[in-house]
C-alpha cells in the first residue's frame, strides 16, 4: 500500500481534527480537519456489489464520497490501495466486551430497582458499567471487527446492551449507542436465589415480570417508583434480543413473543436446521454462532457408544446451518461470541461456503444484517455516504484461505494489521449454486482461461464452460442438463483480483435469479510445515456430501414425517371399549385421523360419500388383536430441564407444555409399548406444582404440535413425604416441614386465589364495554385501573371456577381425605388422586367425591409411607365404581403398561375388558379426552394398536401404532430403523476418525452412566 507524506503525521490529524470535541475551546492554533481518500480500490460499499478501481473520501470519521475513477482532493491524505480490497467493518451482534465478569451475587442494581428475584435485573445498562478492554478490542480488531452490540450476559432478564466502536478511546467517544437492545435468557446466570431452578422455571418467570412491566406502566401515580419495572417497559420497544440453548428453545421464545405481542431476535445454538421450517415459521431473526461442535474421541467403541447419534450428526450437519436458512428464505446474522479464538471464525466461515452458503450472504451476516437488527444500517455494516468510517484494507476476497487484513479503520481511527503477498487465481473451485455444489476447474493461459464444470464424485459428468474474465469481472455460462438443471446456466460476477472467491448473481434455466459463489480449492503444499492438520484431506471432507436431517435428529428419526393413512384391518379381533364390546372377525377402518367405521364385514363403499372410492390399504389381521392407544395419565417422559419447579412451596405458574422434549426417544419406546397419549406431570416436590401437558406422541414433531389442542387444564398437587421434605435432608428449608403445615398451605393459597378472582372480577365490570370479555388471559390491559395479573393465582383461580383440574400425588388415606374436605370447603372437586396406593381403604369417600384414582398395579414397600399397599388396590376401587387407572409414572414401566393392566386380572380378579379399560378408556375419561380417545368408536381420533395377540398377554407386541391416523411406530420399519441408525452411526464415526487423522480437533465424549454401557442400535439412546 503507497500513501503520500505530509509534514502532520495521519495519527496526529485524526486525533485532533477527526475526534476532537466541537465544543471544546481552541487551545492554540486550530488544525482544520483532512480528507483521507483511499483510491484505485476494489471497493465493496455493501454484500454482493464490487466497484473497481474505485475512490472513497473519509472525513470526520464518516464517509464522503464512494465512487468509481474518483479524483482526490489536493489536501487529502491519499492511500493508494491498487490490487487490494475495502471492505465495511464487520459488526458484531452478541458481544460481554468491556462487561465485568459476575460476582457470584447477581448483578447489583441501580436505585430504586425492586425486583423481587435477582435473576431480573432489567433496570441494569451496559453502557454504565463498560469499561474499554483494549486487548480483546484489538483480537477482534484483528478479524475485521470494528463494532459490537455488548451486554451483561448474566440472568434472565439482562437490561441492555450499548454500540460500542472499537476506537481504543474512552467510553464517552467509542459507544455509538447506549441502549442497542434489551437481552433475555432462560438461565437465571449468578442469581443465587432457589428459583428458578428449572427450565419452566425460567419460563413463568420472563412471563411474569412482562406482565408486571405492563401493568406497572398503566398505572400512572405509584407509591413507590420500581426502576426495574419501568426500564422492562420502556425496554420493550427496543430491539429484543433472546438467548437459545438450543433449537427447541427458538420455539419457545417464539410462543413468548405471541403471547405478548412481541418480535424477538434469536440468539441461537448452531442447530435451527434440525427444526428449520418450525423455526422460520416463526419470523424470528436469528444470530448464529460461528462454533462448529468438535469432532469426538471415537476410536476406542466403548468411548464411541457414549455419544449419541444426535450428536454424531450435528458435527456433521452443523456447518450446513446457514446455508439451509438462507435456502429456505431466513434472516440471520453471525456472532463470533464464544470461539476460542476470534482468527478461528474465518476457517468456520470457508467452511460453511463449502457446505453450500454463498458468499454474498456470508458477508451480509456479518455487516448489514447485525447492522439492521439494531436500526444502525445507516452508519454501519456499508461503505457509503454519511456512514461511519468503518472500513477492512485486505489483500483478498475475506472469505480466501490466503486473505490477510491489512489495517483495519474505526471511525476513521487507523489500526494497521499486516500484509500478505498474492495469487494466482486458477485452480480448482467449489461452485456454489444455491444447494448445489458443483466443481469448476479453471487452467490454461492467464489472458485465454479454459474452465469445465463436473459432479463432485462422478467422474463422467462432466461439462465445457464458457468462461470470459474482463477486469476482474467473470462471466460463465455451461449447460445444465448433466446437472439436472435442464437447460443453460449463466452465471456473471467478479473474480476478486488477488482472491480464490468468485461471486456474483446468475439465471438458472427458467429465468430464476439467484447468488452464487466458487471457492478455491486449497491444495495440501499451501500449508505451513508446522501445520500439522492435512489441509487437503479436510478439505475433502468438508466438502463431501453430508447426510440427511432426521426428524427427529436422532435415533429412530426419519427424513420425512409420515402422513395420515386410509387403512381398513380385517379380521381382527377388536377391543372397542364402547357397546360392542370385544368383536371376533371383525374390521377397522380409519381415514383422516378418524375412526371412519367398525365392524363385521365392513362395507368400504357405504363409509364414502364420493362417487369414486379412494385406494385403501387393506391389512389381514386374521389372529391379531386391535385396540385403541394406551393413555399414560401420570408420565414424566419428553420434559427437558426440570421436572420439579422445587423451589417454592407453590409454584402453579409453570408449564410443562413449556418444556416437552419432542427428541426424547422415551417417545418412540412408548409407541412401542401402544402408548399413543400421556399426561406429561410436574414432579412431587412441592404441595401445589405445575401446570400439565395433555400429549400425544407425534413422534417427529415439535413440542407444541404434540400437545392436544382444546385439551382442558391439569395442575400436579402432592402429599405426603416429598413436599414436606422429611426426607431430603434438609430440615427447615422451606415451608411446610409437616403435613398439617401442607393442609394450612393450601388454604391459604386458595383465600388467595379468591380474593383474587373477585379483584379481576369487580374490575372487569368497570372496563369500557369494548375491552370487557378480555380477562386475565389478556396480555395487555386496557386503558382503565386494573389489577396486577399473578401467573401463580391465575392457576388456582381457574380450579376454583372449574376452568383447572388436579392430580394430586398421594398415598396415606387421612391426607386423602384432608384434600377432600379442603375441596369440599372451597367448592371445587380433585380430579385424581394419583398413586393412591391406600385407596382402597377411602374408595366410598372418592367415590362419593367423583374423583379418579390412578395408581400402580404392584409398587409397594419402596418408602414408609406406601408399607400399606397391597396389589389389590386397584381391583378394588374399580369394584367399588372409582373410576381407576394404571399409570408408570416410569419411563421403562410406561412401554409396557398393557402387562400392567393385566395384573389386575392377576391379582384381583379384575375382568379382562375391566383391566383393558384402566390403561385406556379410564385415564381418557380422567384427563377429560373420553370424547375424542380411549375406545375403538366411529368418529373418535385414529389411535390405534394393531397387536400380535391379546393385547392383556405377556406375548403380545405392538405390531403398528397409529397416532390421529399417522403410523408413528411400525414393527418392520423399526427393524429397517435400526440398521439405518447403525449405518450412520458406523458412517460418522469413520468420518470423525479421519477428520481427527487429518488434525481436526476432537473432544472426550462425557460418561454419563459409568457402570453400564448404552447402544444405540438395540433401543437405546445415550
Amino acid at each position: 500500500m503507497r500513501f503520500r507524506s505530509y509534514a502532520l503525521s495521519l495519527a496526529s490529524l485524526l486525533s485532533a481534527a477527526c475526534f476532537a470535541q466541537k465544543n471544546a475551546p481552541v487551545n492554540g492554533p486550530a488544525d482544520k480537519s483532512r480528507i483521507v481518500a483511499f483510491t484505485h480500490a476494489t471497493v465493496h460499499p455493501s454484500p454482493g456489489k464490487t466497484l473497481t478501481d474505485a475512490t472513497v473520501l473519509v472525513q470526520d470519521g464518516r464517509i464522503l464520497r464512494v465512487g468509481q475513477n474518483g479524483i482526490a482532493p489536493a489536501d487529502a491524505v491519499v492511500y493508494d490501495l491498487q490490487g487490494l480490497h475495502l471492505w465495511p467493518g464487520l459488526v458484531e451482534p452478541y458481544s460481554d466486551l468491556g462487561m465485568p465478569a459476575p460476582d457470584g451475587n447477581g448483578q447489583p442494581k441501580p436505585a430504586g430497582a425492586r425486583f423481587w428475584n435477582p435473576a431480573v435485573h432489567p433496570a441494569v445498562q451496559a453502557v454504565r458499567s463498560y469499561v474499554p478492554d483494549e486487548d480483546k478490542a484489538a483480537s477482534l480488531r484483528a478479524q475485521g471487527f470494528t463494532t459490537v452490540i455488548t451486554h451483561r450476559m448474566d440472568g434472565i432478564a439482562r437490561g441492555t446492551s450499548c454500540a460500542v466502536l472499537l476506537g481504543g478511546r474512552n467510553a464517552n467517544e467509542d459507544i455509538i449507542a447506549p441502549d442497542a437492545a434489551a437481552h433475555f435468557s432462560f438461565s437465571k446466570g449468578s442469581s443465587k436465589d432457589a428459583y428458578p431452578s428449572s427450565l419452566m422455571g425460567s419460563i413463568a418467570l420472563v412471563r411474569q415480570a412482562i406482565y408486571d412491566a405492563r401493568w406497572y406502566a398503566m398505572q400512572g401515580q405509584r407509591e413507590q417508583s420500581d426502576a426495574d419495572l419501568q426500564a422492562l417497559s420502556d425496554q420493550l420497544d427496543l430491539p429484543l434480543v433472546f438467548e437459545a440453548s438450543d433449537r427447541n428453545d427458538v420455539l419457545r421464545i417464539a410462543s413468548i413473543g405471541r403471547e405478548f405481542g412481541l418480535h424477538f431476535i434469536v440468539k441461537g445454538a448452531g442447530d435451527e436446521y434440525a427444526r428449520l421450517g418450525d423455526i422460520l415459521a416463526t419470523g424470528q431473526p436469528l444470530i448464529v454462532p460461528l462454533v462448529l461442535p468438535e469432532a469426538y474421541d471415537v476410536e476406542d467403541p466403548y468411548e464411541a457408544l457414549e455419544v449419541g447419534l444426535a450428536k454424531l450428526k450435528h458435527w456433521e450437519l452443523a456447518p450446513t446451518n446457514p446455508a439451509r436458512i438462507a435456502e429456505a428464505g431466513g434472516s440471520f446474522a453471525f456472532t463470533a461470541q464464544g470461539l476460542k479464538d476470534p482468527g478461528a471464525m474465518w476457517d468456520v466461515l470457508r467452511r460453511m461456503v463449502r457446505c453450500g452458503l454463498d458468499s454474498t450472504t456470508a458477508i451480509a451476516a456479518l455487516t448489514t444484517v447485525p447492522a439492521a437488527l439494531f436500526h444502525l444500517e445507516q452508519r454501519l455494516g456499508v461503505i457509503a455516504p454519511g456512514a461511519d468510517a468503518n472500513l477492512i484494507i485486505s489483500s483478498h476476497h475475506l472469505l480466501n484461505e490466503k486473505n490477510t487484513i491489512h489495517e483495519t479503520w474505526c471511525g476513521g481511527q487507523r489500526f494497521v494489521q499486516k500484509p500478505i503477498p498474492g495469487e494466482d487465481p486458477r485452480g480448482t473451485f467449489d461452485l456454489n449454486l444455491r444447494s448445489s455444489i458443483l466443481k469448476l476447474k479453471v487452467t490454461g493461459a492467464l489472458d485465454k482461461p479454459e474452465a469445465e464444470v463436473s459432479q463432485p464424485g462422478s467422474e463422467g459428468v462432466r461439462e465445457k464452460a464458457t468462461l470470459e474474465v474482463v477486469r476482474g469481472g467473470v462471466t460463465l455460462v455451461f449447460n445444465g442438463d448433466r446437472f439436472g438443471f435442464k437447460g443453460p446456466v449463466r452465471l456473471n460476477g467478479s473474480i476478486h483480483p488477488r482472491g480464490g472467491i468468485w461471486d456474483g448473481q446468475g439465471q438458472m434455466p427458467g429465468g430464476e435469479w439467484i447468488a452464487w459463489s466458487a471457492v478455491r480449492q486449497a491444495g495440501a503444499q499451501t500449508l505451513p510445515n508446522k501445520d500439522k492438520k492435512d489441509k487437503a484431506a479436510l478439505d475433502s471432507l468438508w466438502s463431501a456430501p453430508t447426510g440427511q436431517v432426521w426428524f427427529p435428529l436422532g435415533a429412530y428419526g426419519v427424513p420425512m414425517l409420515p402422513d395420515t393413512e386410509l387403512v381398513v384391518f380385517r379380521h381382527a379381533t377388536v377391543w372397542t371399549n364402547g357397546p360392542q364390546g370385544v368383536l371376533r372377525d371383525a374390521d377397522v377402518c380409519i381415514a383422516q385421523g378418524r375412526i371412519l367405521g367398525v365392524g363385521q364385514k365392513l362395507d368400504l363403499g357405504t363409509l364414502f360419500t364420493e362417487r369414486r372410492r379412494p385406494t385403501v390399504m387393506e391389512i389381514d389381521a386374521t389372529g391379531k388383536h386391535i385396540t385403541c392407544g394406551i393413555i399414560d395419565e401420570h408420565s414424566h417422559i419428553a420434559i427437558t430441564r426440570g421436572v420439579n419447579e422445587g423451589s417454592q412451596a407453590i409454584t402453579a405458574e409453570v408449564r410443562i407444555g413449556d418444556v416437552t422434549d419432542p427428541e426424547d426417544v422415551d417417545i418412540y419406546r412408548n409407541l412401542a409399548g401402544g402408548v399413543t397419549a400421556v399426561q406429561q406431570l410436574h414432579g412431587s416436590a412441592n404441595p401445589i406444582g405445575g401446570q400439565s401437558a395433555l400429549t400425544k406422541l407425534r413422534w417427529g414433531q415439535n413440542g407444541e404440535q404434540m400437545h392436544i389442542a382444546g385439551a382442558d387444564g391439569f395442575i400436579k398437587f402432592a402429599l405426603g413425604e416429598n413436599v414436606k421434605q422429611s426426607n431430603w435432608g434438609s430440615e427447615g428449608s422451606r415451608f411446610p416441614q409437616t403435613r398439617m403445615g401442607v393442609e394450612q398451605l393450601m388454604y391459604d393459597a386458595f383465600h388467595r386465589a379468591k380474593e383474587y378472582h373477585a379483584e379481576w372480577t369487580l374490575a372487569e365490570a368497570a372496563r369500557p364495554k369494548q375491552a370487557k370479555g378480555r380477562g386475565r388471559s389478556a396480555p395487555e390491559p386496557s386503558t382503565a385501573l386494573m389489577p396486577r395479573r399473578d401467573l401463580e393465582l391465575d392457576a388456582l383461580a381457574e380450579i376454583l371456577e372449574g376452568r383447572r383440574a388436579i392430580t394430586c400425588h398421594s398415598y396415606v388415606q387421612s391426607e386423602v381425605a384432608m384434600l377432600m374436605d379442603v375441596a369440599d370447603s372451597m367448592g371445587f372437586k380433585v380430579n385424581t388422586f394419583t398413586h393412591i396406593l391406600e385407596g382402597y381403604k377411602v374408595a366410598p369417600r372418592m367415590k362419593e367425591h367423583g374423583v379418579t384414582a390412578s395408581t400402580f398395579s404392584d409398587w409397594w414397600a419402596y418408602k414408609m409411607e406406601v408399607g400399606d399397599a397391597i396389589p389389590y388396590n386397584a381391583a378394588l376401587l374399580n369394584e367399588a365404581g372409582v373410576n381407576t387407572c394404571i399409570n408408570s409414572d416410569d419411563a421403562e414401566m410406561s412401554r409396557r403398561l398393557n402387562q400392567e393392566a393385566a395384573k389386575a386380572m392377576k391379582y384381583g380378579g379384575a375382568s379382562a375388558e375391566d383391566a383393558w379399560k384402566m390403561v385406556t378408556l379410564n385415564p381418557a375419561k380422567a384427563l377429560h379426552l373420553d370424547a375424542r380417545m380411549g375406545s375403538v368408536e366411529v368418529g373418535k381420533d385414529a389411535d390405534i394398536v394393531l397387536w400380535s395377540a391379546n393385547p392383556l398377554s405377556i406375548e403380545a407386541k405392538a405390531e403398528m401404532t397409529f397416532v390421529d391416523g399417522v403410523r408413528r411406530f411400525d414393527l418392520k420399519q423399526d427393524t429397517e430403523l435400526r440398521k439405518a441408525t447403525g449405518a450412520e452411526r458406523e458412517r460418522l464415526i469413520t468420518k470423525m476418525i479421519a477428520a481427527k487423522k487429518a488434525g481436526a480437533p476432537a473432544s472426550k465424549a462425557e460418561r454419563k452412566d459409568k457402570g453400564h454401557w448404552h447402544c444405540e442400535t438395540i433401543g437405546e439412546e445415550p
